[in-house]
């Protein structure tokens, strides 16, 4: 059985994100009461070919629209840029809060996101939001991230340049072990589809079947838990306060149930 924390003591949470002790995600775990325990599944690497990302960076004028879907895509263009201020006249779009408030450190004005967190609510959210025959489009992604958002784009009539931005790579699994076992989680943030496969090589499906809850930040990231029958909850939003909530709210529910 997983052991249910105290009152005294907060809800142990593994944070498989490659960040800091102070990044994002943990400050808004702890913001809502909770402790982050850092089991990194990943880490993120330049890609293995730089050049089509500078020259993106380079040439950003060119483009009518510029689309996100995480704050990494953001900053590494924005690295490629030697931290230039975007164009003024390039209209951007995000998959999230997080990622449109590292559009609007980069200069981005009034990035458009969907109401609820995917590429899809994206899609349809972009669908209106002009005329795209002819149009230009930039989206920098991660080297192992989808084309769904590309596709609709084209079929739209777009002309659409994706560039890897920045590539992941899964952790050694005796390391991914070794800080599971330190960490001790009661609960886990999966924060990708490649997290969860580089986390379930490492310590098996079975340990994760245990934890409440499990947190998956996005459909795809869920689905690929499940193919390995592990159920997980998604946040409504891919943001960092929406899944402190959502655990905050999971955790308050199930210690009702057991004092009940």
């Amino acid at each position: 059985m997983t052991e249910r924390p105290t009152s005294e003591r907060p809800l142990r949470v593994a944070v498989t994100r490659d960040e800091s002790a102070d990044g994002p995600l943990a400050e808004a775990l702890r913001r809502h009461g909770m402790q982050p325990v850092a089991c990194p599944t990943i880490a993120e690497m330049p890609p293995l070919d730089r050049a089509p990302l500078l020259r993106a960076a380079a040439e950003l004028e060119r483009y009518d629209w510029l689309i996100v879907s995480s704050t990494r895509a953001v900053t590494a263009l924005m690295e490629a840029r030697d931290a230039r201020l975007l164009p003024e006249g390039l209209r951007t779009a995000a998959v999230g809060l997080s990622t449109a408030a590292a559009l609007l450190a980069g200069g981005a004005i009034a990035p458009l996101t969907a109401t609820t967190a995917g590429a899809e609510p994206l899609a349809r959210a972009l669908r209106e939001a002009d005329q795209w025959v002819g149009k230009r489009v930039l989206l920098p992604r991660a080297a192992e991230g989808r084309h769904e958002l590309a596709h609709s784009l084209k079929r739209w009539g777009a002309i659409v340049d994706e560039v890897v931005a920045y590539r992941t790579v899964p952790r050694p699994p005796d390391e991914i072990a070794a800080a599971w076992r330190a960490g001790a989680p009661q609960a886990v943030v999966v924060a990708s589809p490649s997290a969860a496969r580089a986390l379930v090589a490492a310590i098996g499906a079975q340990p994760l079947r245990k934890l409440e809850p499990l947190v998956a930040i996005g459909s795809t990231t869920a689905m690929a838990l499940v193919a390995v029958g592990v159920r997980a909850i998604t946040p409504p939003r891919a943001e960092f306060e929406a899944i402190a909530e959502l655990l905050q709210r999971v955790h308050a529910w199930r210690g009702s149930e057991t004092i009940a």
